[in-house]
Parts: structure tokens; C-alpha cells; sequence
């Protein structure tokens, strides 16, 4: 049996109002998805760039001819090239110094 238009229009007036809350709901769902996405590129950028900065650093320590004979102008150096490669880590270094955050 063929669906009247009065019956079609009828459940369209009944779904329509549904049917755009879904269509909300997924456009805010890909947008948060798109925002996180973004952001964990960020992160993965950024522990990438730590990771040779420190892998660097570390090698350079072992080398004979390497003018950081201490601990400090080690952690002075290491501090200064990771902020010059654009990774902060203050708040990692607060929270280990014993601030509260």
C-alpha cells in the first residue's frame, strides 16, 4: 500500500525537529573532533621536538670535547634549547619543584 501524502507530511512534521537535533549533534561532534585532532598534532609536534632536543643533549654529554662539566650548565643548556625549540616546560618543572598547580 502506497504512504498518503498527508500521512508523509505527517511523520516529516513529527521527525523534522529530530532529525535536525541529530544533524546539531554531528556537526558539533566532527568539530570537536577536528578541535582535538588539531591539538594532538600540537602535542605530538612538540614531544617530538623535546625528544631531539633531549636525544641531542644527550649525546653531546658524552662527548670528550663538550664544555658541560656540570650538572647545572647541563640543566641551564638543556632548559635554554628546549625553549628555543619551542617546548615549554615550566609547568612541568614547577610541578616537580614542589608548586602546587
Amino acid at each position: 500500500m502506497r504512504t498518503s501524502y498527508r500521512q508523509l507530511a505527517e511523520r516529516h512534521q513529527r521527525c523534522g525537529p529530530q532529525i535536525e537535533n541529530l544533524i546539531g549533534e554531528r556537526d558539533t561532534a566532527k568539530r570537536n573532533a577536528s578541535d582535538l585532532a588539531w591539538a594532538l598534532e600540537q602535542v605530538a609536534g612538540e614531544l617530538s621536538r623535546a625528544k631531539d632536543v633531549i636525544a641531542s643533549h644527550l649525546v653531546a654529554a658524552g662527548h670528550p670535547s663538550t664544555v658541560l662539566h656540570d650538572v647545572r650548565t647541563f640543566r641551564d643548556a638543556l632548559t635554554q634549547a628546549l625553549t628555543d625549540a619551542g617546548v615549554d616546560i615550566r609547568l612541568e618543572l614547577a610541578r616537580l619543584e614542589g608548586a602546587e598547580l
